[in-house]
Order: C-alpha cells, then structure tokens, then sequence
C-alpha cells in the first residue's frame, strides 16, 4: 500500500491515538487549550502531513508552520504545545508505518514523515524565533563590554572561538558562551573542547560571576559528544586524563562561579558527562539526554562514572549505560538531572536571569561553597590495587575487536556487530 493511502484509511485511528497521547501529557503539562483543541491541532497536522506525502514535498507543512508561529507569537503564546502535537504524532505515525507497511515500503515511509514534520518544526521554530528576536544577535545587543579579539561583540568576534564553533559574550555579570558548529552537530573535538576552556579563561579575567552553556540558538543537537573521529583505535585509553574532553570537564568542575547548562535538544555521549559537570541545568521540552559508550564497545572512565554517582541513583546510571537509550525532558526531570523544565520561548530568559540571581551574590562564598562539594564528591578513596585492577578490565576493553568494530560502525554507518572479543 502506498504512503498517503495508508494514512488516509487510518486517520481516525491515527488521530485518536495521538489525541489520548496528549491528553495524558496535558494532565502532567497542563496547557490552556482544550481537549477537543487538542484534537484539532492533532487532525489539522495529520491532514498536512497526508497533504505533503501526496504532492511530494513539505511547502504545505512550512507554510501552515509559520502562519501558526506568527499567530501564537501575536497571541503571546508560546509554542511549546503545538511543538508537543509534532512529536506526540510523529510517534504514533512511526508504530502505524512500521506495523502497516511491507519491508521495501516501511523504510521509506518512516524517513518520508521524519523529513516532513521536521520542515514543519523547524519552520515552526524559526519562525516564532525570528519573531521574538531570539536570534544569536539578541544577546549581543543587551550585553556590556565586549571580551576582546575573536570574542563575540568584537570587530574580529565573528569568527569566534575554534574556527568559529565556540562563541562567547558577557551580559551584565554574566557571561554566555555558545555551541555553534551546526556541520558537526556540536561535536565535542579538541579545537571545541579548548575553545570553551579558553572562553571561560576570558569569561572569568572579565569578572564575570555566572556563566550560561548553550547551544547556538536554532540547532537541534546541544552537541553530539565526543569527537569519534578523534578517538584513539586501540592500544591507547581514549579517555586519559589529558583527553581535551576530560581537561573540559575539569575546567567547568573547577571553575570558580556557577555554570549552567542551557539544553535544547539532544544531548550525547560525552556531551551528557559535560551537562552533568555543570552546576545546573535549566531545559526545555526538546531536550534528551543519552550516555552512549555501549555503543561504541568504549569503557567509560572512572572519573566520569563518579560524575553520574554525584547526579544519579545507581540503577538509572546503570540503565542509562547498558541500553545507550535518550532519556526524554520530562524523565530528566523526574530523575532530578533537570533542575528546570521550562517552555522553549521561556527558555532563554528563564536561565540569564537565574544566571544573573546567582552573579549578584556574595562570590566568595559561592566559590567556596562550590570548590567544597567537589571536593566532597570528586575525591573518593580507592586501594591503589583496586585502582590497578581497573585500569586492566578497561585496557582489555579498548584493545578489543569490539571497540575498533563500534568506532568502525559508527564509521560506516551501520550498526555494530559486537563479539565480545
């Protein structure tokens, strides 16, 4: 059966599927709109992505987008809910598609309606971004002194930091420093990780009192983890203490003032271990957040696994590992790892200014209060043969078959074959 027919002959189905999906989260949410609202937003996106599988492009979806940006954005309404309606679909849309279709049809399927509802929220998205002057630039245009040469607001800032993946800025007390490497999702290399090490360096001789870890704004991934391309292929740990990651995850650990975790959306691998090493963080509902070594054959450090014990019960660390699998934005916020889940058009203000409610306290004694935890948490006695015993299972691991298969296959873009060998 072809794309559009198949959902057409399942519309009530697909659409009453959905609109329960919503209610249950409406329930947990509570959004000002209706049920049958609810119902409606559901119908009106499923018809359009019926629409767009028919006349082979996704203009309906954009077009439709935009306009409902604009009026929410004219209502002062957020669109964090229809945001919802695109992933609550999508969802439901997915299990249909792969219980309906033949195997030669299904994979087709399934990346036709991911292209479509993401041109749909992506216009959505950008739209209303545009609209409220949430660009990259609205930070500049409220900040005080600039940092210097190849910083943000500087006649050479454009370029930024690490050939222009790492931006920074200062707003008042506080400073802002941003992800923007878009090709690579926000790949954690050693010229990104340095890049942030030396934008907090400024941040701090600027004397800012909080700083705010971002992504660019309009990026789907808050960054893709560590490098892979750059990790070593057997023979050698490839998390040593020197590692530009693990440097990273120690500048932000020490770093003398409260740093925040801005998330919105994804969040992978190494760059999980990253959010966990900030003070804080603030997220929005886009956000999810996977530790993926597992799928790598890559043993994790015993520093960073310290890290997850500081933020997280034993048994969802260990699941977290052993399945590789994203943890959504409301779980993160269940499991405590999100202080804050706020709206996406919220987002941004919410966290300057609990950033700037932190900046304006007594700094010594924050930065006293900050160095004690870490102490407190980072240095857990281990018997030197222990330590050494430990050390042997990970050397075994990296010089495996199955380590240089999963960094083949992720390579390759397939998935792994591990043996455990």
């Amino acid at each position: 059966m072809e794309m559009s027919a198949a959902l057409a002959s399942a519309e009530d189905r697909v659409v009453g599927e959905a609109a329960a999906a919503l209610e249950h989260r409406h329930q947990t949410h509570h959004h000002a709109s209706s049920p049958q609202e609810r119902s409606g937003y559901v119908r009106d996106l499923f018809e359009l992505v019926v629409l767009c599988a028919q006349v082979g492009h996704a203009e309906p979806i954009i077009a439709a987008s935009q306009q409902v940006a604009a009026d929410r954005f004219a209502a002062g309404f957020d669109i964090a809910e229809i945001q919802g309606t695109f992933n609550v679909l999508e969802e439901v849309l997915w299990r249909y598609l792969a219980s309906s279709l033949a195997d030669d049809q299904r994979i087709e399927a399934l990346g036709r309606v991911n292209a479509i509802l993401g041109a749909g929220r992506d216009a959505l998205a950008r739209t209303y971004v545009a609209l409220a002057s949430r660009r990259a630039s609205s930070l500049s245009e409220r900040t005080g002194p600039s940092l210097g040469p190849g910083m943000a607001g500087d006649a050479a800032g454009d370029a930024g930091l690490a050939g222009g993946a790492v931006r920074a800025e200062v707003a008042g007390q506080v400073g802002v420093i941003a992800l923007d490497n878009q090709r690579t999702r926000n790949a954690l290399s050693a010229q990104t990780s340095s890049g942030i090490v030396t934008a907090l360096d400024q941040l701090h001789a600027e004397g800012v009192r909080a700083v705010v870890l971002r992504a660019a704004a309009g990026l789907r991934v808050w960054s893709a983890g560590h490098d892979i391309a750059e990790l070593p292929r057997g023979r050698r740990d490839p998390l040593a203490y020197n590692d530009p990651l693990e440097q990273l995850l120690r500048a932000i650990r020490t770093f003398p003032f409260p740093v925040i975790a801005m998330v919105h959306g994804s969040v992978w691998g190494g760059a999980f271990d990253l959010v966990l090493s900030c003070d804080l963080v603030v997220a929005d509902e886009t956000a999810t957040f996977a530790i993926t070594p597992a799928n790598l054959g890559l043993p994790y450090n015993t520093t960073g696994l310290l890290h997850f014990l500081g933020r997280l019960p034993i048994n969802l660390i260990k699941e977290m590992f052993f399945t590789a699998a994203p943890v959504d934005a409301q779980k993160a916020r269940d499991w405590l790892v999100v202080n804050h889940l706020v709206g996406s058009a919220e987002l941004e203000d919410f966290t300057l200014n609990l950033a700037a409610t932190m900046a304006s306290k007594a700094p010594m004694a924050i930065a006293v209060i900050k160095e004690q935890l870490r102490v407190l948490m980072d240095y857990q006695p281990i018997a030197a043969q222990v330590h050494e015993r430990i050390q042997g299972l990970r050397r075994d691991a990296y010089d495996s078959s199955d380590y240089l298969e999963g960094l083949n296959a992720f390579a390759e873009k397939r998935p792994p074959i591990f043996r455990g060998t």
